[in-house]
C-alpha cells in the first residue's frame, strides 16, 4: 500500500505503515547566490528535552529542505521567502509523520543567512538558523566550538 505524496517539492510518496521514505540529502552543499542550485546548512532546536537538528535548504526564493533530527528522525519539505520585509515560511512533514511550521527572517540573503522560529504538529518549539556562515554565527567569543542556544541549554554542534 502507497501513500500519497504529500508535498510537491519533495515526494514523500512510498509505503505506508512507517517505513521511511524520506531520502538524506547527501549531495554537496555549496552556496550559490541567485542559483536554484544554492545550498546551505541548517540547524536548529526541536523543544526542550535537547533534541537539534541539522540539514540542508536547496534553491533560491523558494526551495526544498531537508533535516535530520538528534533522535536519527529524517524531516523534508519546502521554503519560499516570499513573505514581506525579508520574511520567509519552512514547512516539513518528518517520517514520524510529525509537521514542522516554521517563519523566519532573512538576515543576509547572499550568504543564505536566516533565523526562524515556530511549532511542530505535537507543540514543540522550534529555534532555525541557517547560511553559509551559521557555524561561525553560533561561536561564542573565545569559543572552539559553535552552540545552539536552545531552550533546554546550548547544545554544541560541528
Amino acid at each position: 500500500m502507497f501513500r500519497p505524496c504529500l508535498l510537491a517539492a519533495i515526494c514523500l510518496c512510498g509505503p505506508a505503515f512507517g517505513q521511511s521514505t524520506i531520502q538524506p540529502d547527501i549531495g554537496v552543499c555549496r552556496n550559490t547566490p541567485y542559483s536554484q542550485d544554492n545550498c546551505v546548512r541548517i540547524v536548529g532546536c526541536l523543544g526542550d528535552q535537547g533534541l537539534q537538528f541539522d540539514g540542508k535548504a536547496r534553491g533560491w526564493d523558494q526551495g526544498t529542505v531537508w533535516a535530520q533530527i538528534s533522535d536519527f528522525t529524517q524531516c523534508a519539505g519546502t521554503w519560499d521567502s516570499d513573505g514581506p520585509l525579508g520574511t520567509g515560511i519552512g514547512q516539513m512533514i518528518c517520517e514520524d509523520g510529525v509537521t514542522m511550521d516554521v517563519i523566519y527572517y532573512s538576515q543576509d540573503s547572499i550568504t543564505g543567512t536566516v533565523i526562524g522560529r515556530g511549532k511542530d504538529s505535537v507543540g514543540r518549539l522550534i529555534q532555525v538558523w541557517s547560511g553559509e556562515n551559521v557555524l561561525e554565527f553560533l561561536t561564542p567569543d573565545g569559543s572552539d566550538i559553535a552552540r545552539l542556544p536552545c531552550v533546554s541549554g546550548d547544545i554544541p554542534i560541528s
